[in-house]
């Protein structure tokens, strides 16, 4: 099974479940996957929008983040940055899996029509959520005095947000694929390698060019009426803190959480090879650690019967 999330293959699995007893399981998989990604995300995310600038007090925001998350669980698990970019993650892995299993269920095995599905659902549920997500992260955390922030975002402080998702959801589906198979065909790459370096690499680099998108859309929500110099100034302030953040955020959200989704169906999800599902795994663990080792069974071979 591929682990990366642009696969749409039909190719990729085979599972046997009807619909009853997949959807439940599509949308386990996807809240696992969710609850894995979401603490380090939120920690990025709300740095991204507090102000500063720079990488090392990013650096700095992160591990007092971490710090509440360990001391502070109860604090940090309740609260908006956590609870938000949970529904974000949860959202756009429930909707691709869905879509997923409902090509299964109507037997389309065209990749291409698949491909089309997959990238229009998750795309259309990863773009809302997180440009509705990230307006309420410009209310609570931009740092804007609340005599003068804004009720709610400008439509064009959203539409920037969904443009940079836009970007970066462009990238993973349709970037990564035509360089991985640049790669398998000019260079003679290895197929997996070449796949699951580019599904990492592309949308890593992709966030070099989003990041200006990032930073106007956020600088027009703290300050819309400064002039064009201005925005330019402050995105050349804050590139280095944002493309870095971007590009790190990148890694558990579009590489772990992808991984842990598609592990996470494997494992639970009936299919042929039903070697690979949890229950069979451990039957075999418990099996193997219970089983007497080879010089127990001598002994017990050898040992003379009790006389009755």
């Amino acid at each position: 099974m591929a682990h990366h999330f642009a696969d749409a293959s039909w190719k990729s699995h085979e599972f046997l479940e009807g619909p009853y007893m997949r959807v439940p399981k599509e949308i386990g998989c996807a809240l696992m996957a969710s609850a894995i990604v979401s603490p380090i995300v939120s920690m990025m995310d709300k740095a991204m929008v507090q102000p500063i600038t720079g990488v090392g007090p990013f650096l700095g925001k992160m591990k007092d983040a971490g710090k509440v998350m360990v001391l502070n669980p109860r604090n940090f698990f309740g609260g908006v940055s956590f609870r938000l970019t949970s529904f974000v993650y949860f959202g756009t892995f429930a909707v691709a899996n869905l879509s997923e299993a409902a090509l299964d269920f109507y037997k389309v095995k065209d990749d291409g029509k698949r491909k089309q599905v997959k990238v229009s659902a998750a795309s259309a549920a990863n773009i809302s959520l997180l440009a509705w997500r990230d307006s309420v992260f410009a209310r609570k955390y931009s740092g804007i005095a609340s005599a003068v922030r804004p009720k709610k975002a400008p439509m064009r402080t959203v539409s920037m947000f969904a443009l940079r998702d836009f970007f970066t959801m462009t990238a993973t589906f349709y970037g990564a694929p035509l360089a991985a198979n640049y790669l398998i065909k000019e260079h003679d790459w290895n197929h997996d390698a070449a796949e699951l370096s580019m599904a990492l690499a592309i949308p890593v680099v992709s966030q070099m060019a989003t990041a200006p998108i990032h930073i106007h859309a956020m600088d027009y929500y703290n300050r819309s009426l400064v002039s064009t110099s201005e925005r330019f100034a402050q995105i050349k302030a804050e590139y280095s803190k944002v493309a870095f953040a971007r590009s790190l955020r990148i890694l558990p959200a579009f590489g772990l959480s992808s991984y842990a989704n598609n592990k996470f169906r494997e494992l639970s999800i009936r299919q042929p090879n039903e070697d690979l599902l949890f229950t069979k795994r451990m039957t075999k663990l418990i099996q193997r650690v219970t089983r007497p080792t080879n010089s127990e069974s001598r002994v017990a071979a050898t040992s003379p019967k009790k006389m009755n």
